[in-house]
């Protein structure tokens, strides 16, 4: 609170003349305050006989000056009004200057507003300070930053001397002065009440802006809050203790189904029903971290996993709770993601000029343009996968997942758990919180199914009943769940053949086999084997560090001469083991894989024409023999997998 101490002067008018004209002080008669003022304006060199304001601003410069004071101004407006009328008809008038002394705003008697500004200029954009007009309310409360009443001849200026005014200085959040508050009038009229009106108006306006500056610090936090809400892609749900929804954001009104209406003070269970994950979370589990839930809103069912955490106030009391939303399918193809679930391969990183493969190229195409499931055929190693990963980069569900199931790989006990996904507590060993299988990680995407021959008779029934009704349902559970995927399915087996022996179900080759693709063997390719060499030596050298320029004509010959019956991959496994050991800037024939090199001389030596079921036999008993039995190594070094191997020794009659 500002305080005032007023002496009273025996002859004001005589002190002001001593001190003008032959400057001497009175302390004993003269506030110290106002003795100190006076000092600084004869310091100043103010004109005591003047006291005119002068010092104006133009048009531009006085709309410039509101533009900056504009806050001071709105809110000192209803208090000023409100001191004006507490001394409205007394010829007082209510001013309100910037941080400068300059003239803001004035409310008042008409006659004692015409009059001021009249005789001493004290008109809006008049600047008012000491330097400018001397000793005066106005300017001497912003030199000394305190209240103070000024009367008559206190003033140093003559022509203020008819006047009586009370001023104080206006400061902001910070203490610092952004203007000034004053009441003016006659000096015959002067009152001491004037000056705490002035005092308690200044503490009035210094409040609210302090509570304006406290809103608007809200409403920056709340717009701060708003847009990080709003960027974030989860959705962010807030409920009070009620269960009536205080905040939510963009995203959880669409996964919610909520449209763009604005639901905020509405109950959760008005909208989404009595029985929803939601409220039974909020009643029962205020503290929950990616929950699995599924709401069954408009008849459709929406997944999503879900964390919670309660409000808590500052006596540790929980006011609400909020919830955070992650649609499923997000999760899952950052999952994908992480776990390099994607395709990575094009039409055009498929190497080939020959005819057979630019026809089954261009199928790749029209498979990918089809929402038809696709099934590849064609020998180990000749590159099923690649096909797949193209048709699945070509087509409308590039952007979803890729998610690769080898079912000869699958122990056969965990290849229903694997493709469904199990509930937690399905079977001893199951993961908490259960586990999504391959069908619900490839949702929106394609899943490719590779040695599908391989797959259990038994199980065969489930995966068709998941292509025809597009649903799942997870071991150990009872509840359906919606999947969106195509199936690319592979398999290097004579599937009619298998059929008819009881192996295969007819009805689910039927509905695999819509849209069939051949690849042909690398035998039936020739064109292609040097073609392929050439680029695997760039890819090899590059990844092993050696500086291979080529292949000479004896090695080119040699692998021309091979049938290949490990296709593809058995080529690429040649290249690698012939680039490491290579020595010379050139592949030679002395690093090609003993196999390769000798089984067309072998040929050539009986003088007869073998066929390719005993080449390949030959093939992998050399091999077999070659590693002592190994199957493991075997099998690498053939580019085929262990079961495939087994597969092969079964049907040509050879012992492991």
């Amino acid at each position: 609170m500002y305080t005032q101490s007023v002496k009273y002067v025996k002859d004001p008018l005589w002190t002001w003349k001593n001190f003008v004209e032959r400057g001497i002080t009175d302390a004993v008669v003269t506030r110290p305050e106002i003795m100190e003022s006076w000092q600084r304006c004869r310091v100043l060199d103010v004109d005591p006989y003047d006291g005119i304001g002068k010092d104006r601003l133009g048009h531009s410069e006085l709309q410039q000056l509101f533009i900056s004071n504009s806050q001071l101004v709105e809110v000192a407006k209803p208090f000023m009004h409100t001191v004006y009328q507490s001394v409205q008809g007394s010829g007082f008038m209510v001013v309100i200057t910037d941080k400068e002394g300059r003239i803001l705003h004035t409310c008042g008697d008409t006659g004692i507003l015409d009059k001021a500004a009249s005789t001493i200029q004290f008109i809006k954009g008049t600047n008012w300070s000491e330097q400018a007009v001397g000793t005066n309310a106005i300017g001497t409360a912003l030199v000394i930053n305190k209240a103070i009443q000024i009367s008559g001849p206190e003033h140093f200026c003559q022509s203020h001397h008819y006047w009586t005014c009370s001023g104080a200085p206006i400061h902001n959040y910070l203490g610092e002065i952004i203007g000034c508050f004053d009441i003016s009038g006659p000096a015959e009229y002067v009152y001491l009440h004037t000056y705490g009106m002035v005092v308690a108006a200044v503490e009035a306006i210094e409040n609210q802006l302090r509570k304006e500056v406290i809103q608007e610090e809200k409403n920056r936090a709340y717009e701060l809050l708003s847009a990080v809400t709003e960027s974030v892609t989860e959705g962010l749900l807030a409920v009070d203790n009620e269960g009536r929804i205080i905040h939510i954001n963009l995203a959880a009104q669409k996964m919610l189904r909520f449209s763009h209406k604005n639901v905020t003070g509405e109950f959760l269970n008005s909208l989404l029903g009595s029985q929803n994950n939601l409220t039974d979370m909020f009643v029962h589990h205020p503290w929950k971290t990616d929950a699995e839930m599924v709401l069954e809103l408009s008849g459709e069912s929406i997944q999503f996993t879900c964390s919670s955490r309660p409000i808590t106030q500052g006596d540790g009391s929980i006011s609400g709770v909020v919830f955070t939303l992650l649609e499923i399918n997000k999760v899952r193809r950052l999952v994908n993601r992480m776990v390099g679930a994607t395709a990575r391969f094009y039409c055009k990183d498929i190497i080939g000029e020959s005819e057979v493969m630019k026809k089954a190229l261009k199928l790749i195409f029209v498979a990918a343009n089809s929402r038809s499931n696709v099934l590849l055929t064609g020998e180990s190693g000749t590159g099923k996968e690649l096909f797949a990963q193209a048709i699945h980069n070509h087509s409308g569900r590039s952007d979803g997942p890729f998610v690769a199931v080898n079912c000869a790989a699958l122990p056969r006990e965990l290849i229903q758990s694997e493709l469904f996904g199990y509930n937690e507590g399905a079977f001893t060993g199951a993961k908490r919180g259960g586990n999504p299988g391959k069908f619900e990680l490839a949702n929106e995407g394609t899943l490719f199914l590779d040695e599908i021959g391989d797959m259990p008779i038994e199980l065969q029934v489930n995966l068709l009943r998941v292509l025809q009704e597009r649903k799942i349902t997870r071991v150990g559970g009872n509840k359906e769940i919606p999947v969106d995927v195509r199936i690319i399915a592979a398999t290097n087996k004579n599937l009619l053949k298998d059929i008819e022996e009881g192996r295969f179900r007819q009805d689910l080759f039927y509905r695999l086999n819509v849209f069939s693709i051949h690849i042909p063997p690398l035998r039936e390719r020739e064109e292609d084997i040097e073609l392929l060499t050439m680029y695997l030596i760039r890819v090899f050298s590059e990844s092993l560090g050696k500086q291979i320029k080529g292949a000479d004509t004896e090695f080119l010959q040699a692998i021309r001469n091979y049938s290949w019956p490990g296709n593809v991959r058995e080529l690429q496994n040649a290249v690698e083991f012939a680039i490491n050991i290579a020595e010379e800037d050139y592949l030679t024939v002395k690093e090609l894989p003993r196999t390769v090199v000798s089984y067309p001389r072998l040929i050539r030596t009986e003088g007869k024409v073998i066929s390719l079921l005993e080449v390949e036999r030959i093939t992998v008993e050399s091999t077999l023999n070659q590693f002592n039995g190994n199957i493991t190594q075997t099998a690498k070094a053939l580019g085929i997998g262990r079961n495939t191997l087994y597969d092969k020794l079964k049907k040509l009659g050879v012992r492991a």
